[in-house]
């Protein structure tokens, strides 16, 4: 197993940027998701940035802990209703929006993506881990500004 030198937990949600992850492999298992990820963006707000902008992770994983449910659509053209999906079954799942929303004792994770077709995927779970071991560079819209 690979050891991970900096680990977050979503007590830091609002600190770490998902937007445009692409996820490379799901793996479900009977308490724990574990999501595979090309990298993040770990904004400077977040403890474990020590840097003023936000910056980019090397590949990372995302640890849904505590699952209760996992639920995932696809949004074909051709149909009028999302047609359920395998969240392991995504090909090439591009997070677009991730937001949480706190319910009773557990929290719902929703994730829009694009997968060939856009998707959405909520994970019901207590929690989660994110773990990754370096920063690589600035996050891409470092230097950006509202008029570009």
């Amino acid at each position: 197993m690979k050891a991970w030198e900096k680990s977050s937990t979503d007590s830091y949600f609002d600190d770490i940027d998902f937007h445009d992850a692409l996820v490379e492999r799901i793996e479900v298992k009977e308490w724990e998701i574990i999501v595979e990820l090309e990298s993040v963006n770990i904004l400077p707000g977040h403890p474990l940035n020590p840097y003023d902008v936000a910056k980019n992770t090397d590949r990372c994983r995302l640890i849904f802990r505590q699952v209760i449910s996992n639920e995932a659509v696809i949004y074909s053209p051709e149909e009028n209703i999302p047609q359920p999906i395998q969240c392991s079954d995504f090909k090439s799942l591009e997070i677009l929006k991730f937001e949480r929303f706190q319910s009773g004792e557990s929290q719902l994770f929703k994730i829009f993506g694009a997968d060939d077709q856009f998707c959405e995927w909520e994970v019901r779970a207590e929690g989660f881990v994110l773990q990754w071991n370096e920063f690589r560079e600035d996050a891409w819209f470092v230097g950006w500004t509202k008029d570009k």
